[in-house]
């Protein structure tokens, strides 16, 4: 049998019947919300059932958390957690045996993940519509299929799940779909390495329900889809990157948890001669070099010295994870970038607009471009977010590394240098909010410059220098 086959049945066994309860779940949840709000289709009447039942925040927010419960317990299942013991024990074993790379194995979870979605996507389209055409046969509404098809257009569940009309929702589901995923495939791939899964879902499901729940503007919707693209392409590349990186570094500089392969590496002469071939590579160069340390005779030659990369690496604690550091660093950056997206979706909107009302050389008066300071409106929140986020949670991240994983704040703080415990802290993490924030003003610059140079002199207010700033 074909590995890549032989692994999806071995997957299909491990989460077959988590998949069918959840399958179950959805039309159950949806089911209760039905009798809830309407209760007897008969007494209740036909006129507006299907709004009166589907219409608002809970369906959709029931259909989100039934999705996800039934993604995370496949998940536990593939990563043996809370699963029988055969399924504990095989599955590292079959990894190792097909002779699959870890990337090959995240592509094959991610294929297997999205036809889970899939059929989570199917049975609640299924369900809305036998629930739908039920009640309101059972209240004597007639011609039901066109009753049934415009309900659903006009309620939240149904405009999120069939999209017809409206591209930019489809083009959200697509990137929502993949996002999902490929963050369930990458917890599985940190679970084999004994890792831990990270929070990532919350980057996919919260414009998930953002989008669906409340009707957004173009702009936002395109903010959305780019916050979800980006981040799966961020998580994407975290997987890869994990594989590029040099094993059997002796100083772990490098370190993320891999695979303990007992079985092979016990007998497989070739293991030994990659890792020591590794080490020996490493000597030739210095472990603080390595870590942003550098001595003083580097320090003190050209601007090496006040690199930020380098700064921040040095105030980094000494031993910590840098690729999760640098991974969440880079989300962090996305979610700013791609939030203030929204400037440009308005712009281009309105810019459209005023390119349409130009006739010759003269344009109505009462088309004029918004002022910018008002086009800039909720763009600055992604990087409130992003600096909030790198400066606080880095900084928790570092401090349960010394307190929780290594245990050494007691050493830390026996140090010469009573202050290295508290910079190792918290100097990375304002390092990452201050380039964030210059970020955020180049962004902003070229907004600006934008906004004058391509928008139509005539279509611009006699008064927007003045309106360039918020006071």
């Amino acid at each position: 049998m074909n590995k890549y086959l032989s692994l999806v049945f071995m997957y299909n066994r491990a989460g077959f019947k988590k998949i069918l309860l959840s399958v179950g779940f959805i039309p159950f949840c949806l089911l209760i919300i039905f009798f809830v709000r309407i209760g007897n289709p008969q007494t209740a009447g036909a006129y507006m059932l299907v709004e009166r039942a589907f219409g608002g925040i809970w369906p959709v927010l029931a259909f989100i958390a039934a999705m996800v419960i039934g993604i995370f317990a496949v998940s536990s299942a593939l990563n043996g957690k809370n699963a029988s013991r055969a399924t504990c024990s095989t599955t590292g074993y079959t990894m190792r045996r097909l002779c699959i790379s870890p990337v090959s194995a995240y592509i094959t979870t991610f294929a297997y993940y999205l036809a889970i979605l899939l059929i989570f996507w199917g049975a609640a389209i299924i369900s809305v519509y036998v629930i739908g055409k039920t009640g309101l046969a059972i209240a004597g509404a007639s011609a039901i299929d066109t009753k049934l098809a415009l309900g659903l257009l006009r309620t939240e569940i149904g405009h999120a799940l069939i999209p017809i009309a409206h591209p930019l929702i489809i083009a959200f589901d697509v990137a929502a779909i993949f996002g999902l995923a490929g963050e369930c495939a990458r917890a599985c791939y940190l679970s084999w390495h004994n890792g831990t899964p990270s929070a990532g879902l919350l980057f996919i499901i919260v414009p998930m329900f953002l989008v669906w729940a409340y009707p957004l503007e173009a702009s936002y919707i395109l903010c959305a889809i780019l916050v979800v693209f980006l981040y799966t392409v961020l998580s994407f590349g975290d997987v890869v990157s994990r594989e590029l990186r040099p094993k059997g570094d002796p100083f772990q500089v490098n370190q993320y948890d891999g695979f303990v392969d007992l079985d092979s590496s016990e007998h497989d002469d070739n293991v030994f001669v990659e890792v020591n071939s590794a080490a020996e590579a490493y000597d030739s160069i210095p472990a603080l070099e390595r870590y942003g340390r550098d001595t003083d005779i580097h320090m003190a030659k050209g601007f090496k010295r006040y690199s930020p990369f380098r700064l921040r690496r040095r105030f980094m604690p000494l031993g910590i994870d840098l690729q999760k550091a640098n991974f969440f660093f880079g989300i962090c950056i996305a979610v700013g970038m791609a939030e203030h997206m929204v400037f440009y979706g308005k712009y281009l909107l309105q810019l459209a607009h005023i390119t349409n009302s130009i006739k010759g050389v003269t344009i109505d008066s009462t088309v004029k471009m918004s002022y910018f300071w008002d086009m800039q409106e909720h763009a600055y929140y992604g990087y409130i977010i992003a600096v909030l986020l790198a400066l606080f949670l880095q900084a928790f991240w570092n401090y349960e590394y010394y307190n929780k994983k290594t245990k050494s704040v007691y050493v830390m703080k026996r140090l010469p240098d009573r202050k290295e415990y508290q910079r190792t802290i918290w100097i990375s993490p304002i390092i990452q909010g201050a380039f964030i924030t210059i970020i955020m003003v180049v962004h902003t610059t070229i907004d600006l410059f934008l906004y004058a140079i391509a928008a139509p002199d005539m279509a611009l207010p006699a008064d927007y220098l003045s309106h360039i700033l918020p006071f």
